[in-house]
């Protein structure tokens, strides 16, 4: 079951279109990213579905009730921004209580609800406690408690983790994705970080410019990019990506990489109908660092050789760049202590691995 619907969503300031025809869904129970760097659009979107901003166009449905013109009250969502919003003077109690208090709950009720979520979120021995005297976590915590004790349809969280260091960062997205898991929490969260949308999210829209550019799992974005923009955006090291070339040599095919200085043969590819179509387009290839193969010696099947310009420490991995006329790919192996600058290496690109986009229209071929 839905429990959000974005259909068509449009928001304009001025001349500018800050959002342009969003359309999505949230199911019940599902963790949701909008992702995308800063001005792309995501926060216009969630501003909106908070009903802080009132699209100009599109409708907003939450189970389904469209709320597209109702006042934030009327929605039933709860919004946690980046800066977590606690009352510093009040106690843990009187911070989780308050939504409580004031939609008229029996002080009962309240306090059941109060030591039911303080148990889930480890709140328990700090009821008692000034709200702005804790860290960061318990800050969060607090913020994240508000947000859920009142029962909102949809929990949006608006970069939360934003100002936090890595480590504390580190924790608190295991802690809420926990939370999201337990309680079984609607969640529409807004990111610019990539590592956050993949670790947490169970399906995550890629947004840029306004639109949503493609929607999927963590797995499926990264696996399978529709456009340039989302391939250079999810994946540490960034993916490489060239300008290139089809060709088609008798009965096969070969992909001929910045100005024919490198040839890849594809050989009789199952997808010779899509590449048919593509004989002297401008193409650009991507390809993965981690997919990149690297051989001291020369072996049947290598594709070209290079010279280790650089080579970047990553604990039990290492980052290798290897010279492409005056540009460099970037290979992701395990840690090799036969590998050093300056070393002559050949180099192989798995065919299944590369990645063929449009040019022109940075849409994916293949």
């Amino acid at each position: 079951m839905d429990k959000l619907i974005v259909e068509n969503l449009t928001k304009r300031f001025g001349d500018l279109f800050a959002v342009k025809n969003v359309s999505f869904n949230v199911k019940e129970g599902e963790f949701f990213s909008l992702l995308g760097p800063s001005g792309c659009g995501k926060t216009t979107t969630l501003r909106c579905i908070a009903g802080l901003e009132i699209p100009d166009e599109g409708r907003i449905i939450i189970k389904d009730r469209d709320v597209t013109r109702l006042p934030p009250q009327e929605r039933d969502v709860s919004l946690v921004f980046q800066e977590f919003a606690v009352f510093p003077h009040m106690t843990v109690y009187e911070n989780l209580a308050f939504g409580l208090k004031v939609r008229k709950t029996s002080k009962e009720e309240i306090k059941k609800k109060v030591l039911e979520i303080a148990e889930t979120l480890n709140l328990k021995e700090s009821l008692s406690k000034i709200a702005g005297r804790l860290g960061l976590s318990e800050k969060q915590r607090i913020a994240l408690g508000r947000s859920i004790i009142v029962e909102p349809e949809i929990l949006l969280l608006d970069e939360p983790l934003t100002l936090v260091d890595a480590k504390v960062k580190e924790a608190m997205r295991r802690e809420l994705r926990r939370l999201q898991r337990d309680l079984k929490i609607t969640i529409l969260y807004v990111t610019h970080d990539q590592l956050e949308a993949m670790m947490m999210s169970d399906r995550i829209a890629v947004m840029d410019a306004g639109r949503i550019l493609q929607i999927g799992t963590p797995t499926e974005i990264y696996e399978d990019p529709k456009k340039v923009f989302v391939a250079r955006f999810i994946g540490s090291p960034t993916i490489n990506l060239f300008e290139s070339k089809l060709i088609r040599e008798k009965d096969e095919y070969a992909l001929l990489i910045k100005d024919r200085e490198v040839k890849i043969h594809l050989g009789k590819t199952p997808e010779r109908n899509v590449l048919s179509k593509c004989i002297g387009w401008k193409l650009i290839a991507g390809i993965r660092p981690e997919d990149i193969e690297i051989s001291k010696e020369p072996e049947p099947g290598y594709h070209f050789s290079s010279t280790i310009e650089f080579i970047e420490m990553m604990g039990e991995r290492m980052e290798v760049y290897l010279k492409l006329n005056e540009e460099y790919i970037r290979a992701l192996t395990p840690l090799r202590t036969d590998l050093k600058e300056g070393d002559h290496v050949y180099v192989r690109i798995p065919l299944d691995k590369i990645l063929l986009f449009d040019a022109g229209t940075e849409e994916r071929i293949l």
